[in-house]
């Protein structure tokens, strides 16, 4: 299964160290939300990135640093999509002439999303699938036999999003899922790097299960 990270949306002490030691244990994922921050600041956070990893980030916000900073790819939020879809697929599409195979991917919150067309996404996020742990009173509402029977119809790779923790591993792969996105789980814990690598292990050893 693919694992996931992604960062928190607030900047702490210390967090580019942490970022840093996730990267050197394997995370070969690391979405970068940060939606509070202006071009600027995102690009000096990317500064501090060792180069030889940003080709394993996909940013939220300020595309068009993808392209310069040679990161793996961009994700289009809701608001990104419910503000001007035209725009945003357009965008994709620029940013993939400038940088030929960047990952391009998107999150939904309904079953039914899953039956639509792919306009290009190399995955998608879907949440929240559990109820979530970073955002109080933010549950899942889905069915579980419905959930499975979209996943298994559905033409998208689908990422489980939504309170993932070290027991919801195997659940999201009994559900259908490609892989699982961390985020409240890693961020709240007091270890950062050793709850990763259990979680690492854990989507690796599902892999060999099934």
């Amino acid at each position: 299964m693919k694992l996931i990270v992604i960062s928190s949306h607030e900047n702490f002490e210390g967090e580019i160290k942490i970022v840093h030691e996730l990267f050197e244990e394997g995370m070969e994922y690391f979405h970068l939300r940060k939606p509070k921050f202006s071009t600027e600041q995102l690009r000096h956070y990317l500064d501090r990135i060792n180069k030889k990893y940003r080709d394993r980030i996909i940013i939220h916000s300020h595309h068009e640093l993808c392209i310069g900073y040679k990161l793996r790819g961009i994700h289009l939020t809701r608001k990104h999509l419910k503000k001007n879809f035209i725009e945003s697929w357009f965008r994709m599409k620029y940013i993939k002439l400038r940088r030929p195979g960047v990952v391009v991917t998107a999150g939904m919150h309904t079953i039914g999303s899953l039956k639509r067309k792919n306009p290009g996404y190399n995955y998608i996020f879907l949440s929240p699938v559990f109820n979530s742990i970073s955002k109080i009173g933010y549950r899942s509402t889905f069915n579980e036999e419905s959930l499975k029977e979209g996943l298994l119809k559905s033409n998208y790779e689908a990422i489980a999003m939504g309170g993932v923790d070290e027991d919801k591993i195997e659940k999201s792969r009994d559900f259908g899922f490609d892989g699982v996105a961390i985020l409240g789980a890693l961020w709240k814990s007091n270890e950062v790097v050793a709850k990763f690598k259990r979680i690492q292990k854990l989507c690796k050893a599902s892999d060999l299960i099934h």
